[in-house]
């Protein structure tokens, strides 16, 4: 929403200075969704969600300034190796992306929904319920084929859709609203100090991690259309498929924050790379720039890397500086918001969080119906908690099924005229196939079958 609104003060810029603008803002904007997810449980941004999940659990304990650093520090990293990714592989990734069609950008919507499923603290048939619930809900509103309203029962307001933003301001936001002004005995979160040294010395032990999920980041940053809410989920799932910890996940994971918000960052400058040497926009900041760029009469595509190759480096200069920048406001800006926080009563905070929940579901689309789609919400993440049921699966099946599984499966099937064959026989959905198949055994199959003595699960009290 940021680019979308400096976008018409470039009008009278320069080109080249106009991206270079809207990048540092996107950067930042990214970035600046794990502040308020972290201390308030609100994302900024549908990218944050799992932030707030790990973020939100760590101030609880009184570690807010801990996953702050932490949310900087490898957002820092992750930025860099992606800008480090960007100017060595560009041109492989480039070919790699054009390579995916309706049919692999389905597999890769399917492969999300498992990662749904592991969201859910080792209750999967909960988390493909919750995942399941999301995705029918992401049907709400126009069909985006053939134009016809679904399950809109006439009202205007549903033919645009279930808003993303206010659908998960209410379901992490005012669900955590509605527990703080409903517990009399609540008391407020502790508070340990802490420094972004500190930090740097918790990225380090998890350096490989952070290396593993900037790859992924870059990746699907490259493949067009995908975009940073999705690639924080994956960085996130990944994070806790190869933890030795696993059970601190949803109690407040250092690896989880490491995993969602270095993959996150890392996401950024790959999206530049179809942008600039295609024309193809890797999401949806990125479309805003290709507009901007053409109505300055530029059109990005493979002879213009060739004859403005300038442009790529100073693009790479400038998310850089963006970077070093958000580590000193996002320090200062952080810890003052986490002092504020610990040092107000719950009860009052929490209504001071519910006015910014509501201002925050407002401010998306300029409509109060928003708000009251946030209160909905809101209510609904407080039964599925009573019920035991997982949020975050459903927050991913809302991001996932009306962007990605409904409309290139349908993509797939106009394209392919009527026939699955391409679904099971192009050399990238195989690979996609094979890899998601390998991701269910090695998850769900092969610790039941590993071999060796089981563990003795006692617990001896000294």
């Amino acid at each position: 929403m940021t680019v979308a609104l400096l976008a018409v003060f470039t009008f009278t810029m320069d080109p080249l200075w106009s991206i270079i603008l809207l990048s540092a803002v996107q950067l930042g904007g990214t970035y600046g969704g794990s502040i308020s997810a972290t201390v308030l449980n609100i994302p900024g941004t549908p990218a944050s969600a799992p932030t707030a999940i790990e973020g939100y659990q760590l101030t609880k304990k009184g570690e807010a300034e801990v996953a702050l650093g932490i949310n900087v520090f490898t957002s820092f990293m992750g930025n860099n190796m992606g800008l480090v990714l960007l100017l060595l592989t560009m041109p492989l990734f480039v070919k790699l992306s054009m390579m995916f069609g309706p049919w692999e950008m389905f597999w890769f919507g399917t492969f999300g929904v498992f990662i749904a499923a592991n969201l859910s603290e080792g209750d999967t048939l909960m988390g493909m319920i919750a995942a399941t619930v999301g995705l029918i809900i992401s049907c709400i509103g126009i069909d985006p084929i053939d134009g016809s309203p679904r399950f809109t029962f006439g009202s205007t307001y549903l033919s645009a859709g279930i808003p993303l933003i206010p659908a998960m301001i209410g379901l992490f936001g005012f669900t955590e609203v509605f527990d703080g002004l409903t517990d009399i005995k609540v008391n407020n979160f502790p508070l340990k100090k802490t420094s972004l040294l500190g930090a740097a010395r918790l990225w380090w032990k998890y350096r490989w991690l952070s290396v593993r999920v900037s790859i992924l980041g870059y990746i699907i940053g490259v493949a067009p259309g995908i975009g940073a809410s999705v690639s924080s989920w994956v960085g996130y799932d990944h994070a806790r498929t190869t933890s030795k910890e696993p059970e601190k996940f949803g109690h407040g994971s250092i690896e989880g924050l490491i995993g969602s918000e270095t993959c996150n960052m890392a996401n950024v400058p790959g999206a530049y790379a179809p942008v600039l040497s295609l024309g193809v926009p890797g999401d949806a900041p990125t479309a805003i720039m290709l507009g901007i760029l053409m109505l300055h009469g530029i059109r990005p595509g493979p002879m213009f890397m060739v004859t403005n190759p300038e442009w790529l480096y100073q693009i790479v200069v400038a998310l850089f500086i963006s970077g070093i920048l958000f580590v000193i406001i996002g320090t200062y800006a952080g810890k003052g918001l986490v002092r504020l926080f610990v040092s107000t009563p719950r009860t009052a905070m929490s209504a001071i969080v519910a006015v910014l929940c509501a201002l925050g579901s407002y401010a998306t689309n300029i409509n109060l119906m928003d708000v009251y789609t946030a209160f909905f919400f809101g209510v609904l993440g407080v039964v599925m908690k009573g019920l035991g049921m997982p949020v975050s699966p459903m927050v991913l099946g809302l991001i996932l099924g009306a962007d990605l599984l409904d409309v290139e499966f349908r993509r797939a099937l106009l394209a392919g005229k009527g026939s699955i064959a391409p679904f099971f026989t192009r050399g990238v959905s195989i690979a996609l196939i094979v890899f998601i198949a390998a991701v269910l055994f090695f998850q769900h199959v092969y610790p039941k079958i590993k071999p060796g003595r089981k563990k003795d699960r006692k617990v001896i009290l000294e």
